[in-house]
């Protein structure tokens, strides 16, 4: 059932017809690959309870906020996103401060309709959108929520058209390992499928040695790679055609993209074919309009990790958050 809020703005979830969904994401100007629905759709059906909410302004989108509800049955709480990296509202251009405000105050009415128990919403770093990154926050704050975690993702930025960019950020040890490793001809492939196999040596190989599970299978992988072939990327770092290190990278916008693995072969470790893979990705996206790349989480407000943080500060990134903002109903 549709939910009338206010004499300006409507929020409806998402129907089967999904061509304003993609037709509106396509103009925002902070939406991500994490508000893709073709993205989100490599999970299983079970897997999550979707319920995207489109908010409407006579009868146009003017804002998307994907999502789903998790916690139990008798106090549900709506997720932005589930089963992405972060999620938030994805906006127009002409977001102001008052009709952020307003988008808030329209979401909460609807929750309480929905009878949720809360509403988490996890944010992407600022430099995803300069320009609308503060105004939701804002909003966010002034309307009760607060931040309940944070996590510490370094980035870094780029400069366009440039090469051998990592000679200006990388720390001098690195940059010996890249200048060495190029002497040895190790070169950078990037592809999609076509690597896979080769990309999981290097994957497999990295996560039997930390003893944890990835965040994605095998089968996952191939499937967001057929599903999103020009977003979603392979750089695998060959010498003598072994691979020494890959990077799983996802385009997520325009501007930013984010390195979800950094794997190696332990057998070449003293290769250091994870610097020289990077070295080359920080050239391939500044020659292609990329201004920053995100490393992804070094850090939580649970959890230091200190050597992520050495390796990927020595890489010239610096640090931005990601915030999970919370808002409880009463």
């Amino acid at each position: 059932m549709d939910v009338k809020i206010g004499p300006v703005i409507n929020i409806e979830p998402l129907r089967a017809d999904e061509s304003e969904w993609k037709q509106f994401l396509s103009r925002s100007v902070n939406g991500t690959l994490f508000h893709d629905l073709r993205f989100l759709r490599y999970h299983p059906p079970s897997r999550f309870r979707f319920h995207h909410l489109v908010f409407k302004q006579n009868g146009k989108p003017v804002a998307l906020l994907p999502g789903g509800i998790s916690g139990t049955k008798e106090r549900p709480t709506f997720c932005s996103p589930v089963g992405a990296s972060f999620g938030g509202p994805a906006v127009s251009a002409e977001l102001r401060a008052e009709f952020a405000l307003d988008l808030i105050d329209a979401l909460q009415s609807y929750a309480r309709e929905q009878r949720w128990a809360a509403i988490e919403i996890t944010l992407p770093p600022p430099c995803y959108c300069f320009e609308t990154s503060g105004l939701i926050e804002f909003a966010l704050f002034c309307r009760g929520f607060r931040v309940v975690h944070r996590w510490l993702c370094p980035m870094l930025s780029l400069t366009p058209g440039s090469q051998n960019s990592y000679e200006r950020t990388f720390r001098s040890r690195q940059i010996t390992y890249v200048r060495a490793a190029k002497r040895k001809g190790m070169i950078v492939i990037e592809s999609g499928l076509e690597v896979l196999d080769d990309f999981l040596r290097v994957f497999h190989d990295t996560y039997v040695r930390h003893g944890v599970a990835a965040t994605h299978t095998p089968e996952e992988i191939q499937d967001l790679l057929q599903r999103l072939p020009d977003q979603v990327r392979i750089h695998l770092a060959m010498l003598h055609e072994i691979p020494v290190a890959g990077l799983l990278v996802f385009k997520l916008t325009a501007s930013v993209a984010y390195t979800f693995y950094i794997c190696s072969n332990s057998t070449y470790a003293h290769e250091h074919g994870a610097a020289f893979v990077i070295a080359e990705l920080i050239d391939r996206l500044s020659n292609t309009g990329f201004r920053y790349i995100d490393f992804g989480p070094s850090a939580s407000d649970q959890k230091f990790n200190k050597g992520v943080s050495f390796f990927k500060e020595g890489l010239g990134a610096t640090g931005q958050c990601r915030d999970q903002w919370l808002w409880e109903a009463k």
